[in-house]
């Protein structure tokens, strides 16, 4: 009998990551392209391979065996060795290529960030960036499942697996959009605010990584009804400008629209809180040559500016 390395196929291990992760086969055939029978066969190619039930079926659900877990974490990691196989041999400095491939938080607006791509690509121009962005769990997800090799997000907590340093620290104040009736009205007290509509982030929730801004609401009893939520910093920044409620947002990227008349900031006139922003990456991920030096230089760059 063969060993079993010789007969197992990666793209049966490829196509089990992507239904794992995906949740469904549906979705893993329209994420790799493929029919649904497609992805099925592979699922029971590669069950049979390895003569082990990997997924448990319950009506349109499932949930992973013990052995399903096993080739699930394991796949990840040839996942991340397959996808980073091509930059092993850059040992020139000078001759730096390859994909940094980076996950952030929307609205990251960070000097430090900016400064350092820049002078990056000025001296690396072969090498690309691929950039996406989400919600801080969709960020630190992309990182624990090596789908990103840096990150930029927010945290509550420490999460297991991951390395963090501080990269921007953001005041967050109340707004209202010029169509709102407190738009324009100076001198207002907290308790002026207390019945009115509410535009919140998804995680503003005492649990979540904006959890200063729901204990703030909580605290001040702030108990108007939430008309609108999103991940989305550009979303929530919408909707309050349109005047479906009053929210929180960061000081610093609201600035272009506070000075042009679009919004109003209210009380406290000295913010309601301080969340910062972190630099977050895989303790465990072997990262490729470019994504080493990109997070070198990051590093470089916060540690002199005191971060």
């Amino acid at each position: 009998m063969s060993q079993i390395h010789d007969r197992l196929d990666w793209n049966l291990l490829r196509t089990f990551l992507a239904i794992v992760q995906e949740g469904s086969i549906s979705r893993a055939a329209i994420r790799l392209h493929l029919s649904q029978p497609a992805v099925s066969l592979a699922l029971k190619r590669l069950e049979d391979r390895l003569g082990e039930s990997l997924i448990t079926r319950t009506g349109s659900n499932f949930t992973l065996t013990s052995a399903g877990e096993l080739v699930y974490q394991e796949s990840l990691v040839i996942y991340g060795s397959i996808a980073r196989l091509s930059f092993a041999v850059q040992d020139i400095p000078q001759d730096l290529n390859g994909v940094v491939r980076l996950a952030l938080v929307s609205g990251v607006n960070s000097e430090i960030v900016d400064t350092v791509l820049a002078k990056f690509h000025a001296n690396h121009p072969r090498v690309t960036f691929e950039i996406t962005t989400g919600s801080s769990t969709e960020v630190q997800h992309a990182l624990l499942h090596y789908q990103a090799a840096l990150g930029i997000s927010l945290r509550h907590k420490q999460v297991p697996g991951l390395n963090h340093s501080p990269l921007l620290h953001q005041r967050y104040f109340l707004y209202c959009g010029k169509n709102h009736p407190l738009f324009g009205q100076q001198n207002l007290q907290v308790d002026d605010l207390q019945h009115e509509k509410f535009v919140s982030f998804a995680s503003e929730q005492l649990d979540g990584v904006l959890a200063p801004l729901a204990l703030f609401r909580a605290q001040q009893a702030l108990e108007g009804r939430i008309t609108g939520t999103s991940s989305s910093l550009y979303e929530v920044k919408r909707m309050i400008r349109c005047g479906l409620g009053i929210g929180a947002l960061p000081e610093h990227a609201v600035s272009d629209e506070t000075a042009t008349g679009h919004l109003w900031k209210l009380p406290p006139y000295d913010g309601i809180a301080q969340i910062t922003l972190y630099l977050m990456w895989n303790e465990t991920l072997k990262i490729n040559k470019a994504e080493e030096a990109f997070l070198y230089h990051l590093k470089e760059v916060l540690f002199h500016a005191g971060y």
